[in-house]
């Protein structure tokens, strides 16, 4: 049976489909472009899974939100 507290801890982090271990974000530049892209991976073993997200709008308004030192919670969207 699944408690409240496990619940509120799965909804506030994305889980690697390969080990069920939660995923790390993190800020990634290209290695030709140089252009900013948030990096997506497996915390246990980065060959689980790696995923970027590129989308510079969303990058723009996610960059904005870290500068001010706001880090979007709950759905928010940047």
């Amino acid at each position: 049976m699944i408690n409240d507290e496990q619940v509120s801890t799965q909804q506030q982090s994305l889980q690697c489909p390969v080990c069920g271990q939660p995923l790390s974000f993190r800020l990634a530049w290209g290695r030709k472009s140089g252009k900013p892209f948030l990096m997506v991976m497996c915390l246990q073993d980065g060959r689980h899974f790696r995923g970027f997200i590129g989308d510079r709008g969303y990058l723009a308004k996610l960059l904005e939100h870290l500068e001010q030192g706001q880090v979007p919670v709950n759905g928010d969207q940047p």
